[in-house]
């Protein structure tokens, strides 16, 4: 069995909180805080889903 595209990339946002992280507080350029806000709640949706995932799949 193959797995999908997304199932690939779930690496990506993890990937992007790190760097939104470092861009922020080292303030290599300018990140509008609602941008932040957005991609922090979008990192804490995908870690909920990962561990859900790996929830069942170790079930």
């Amino acid at each position: 069995m193959t797995k999908k595209p997304i199932d690939r990339l779930y690496g990506l946002p993890f990937l992007i909180l790190g760097l939104a992280v470092l861009v922020k507080y080292l303030n290599l350029f300018f990140l509008p805080n609602w941008v932040f806000a957005v991609i922090l709640v979008w990192g804490a949706i995908a870690v909920v889903v990962e561990a859900v995932r790996h929830r069942k799949s170790s079930q």
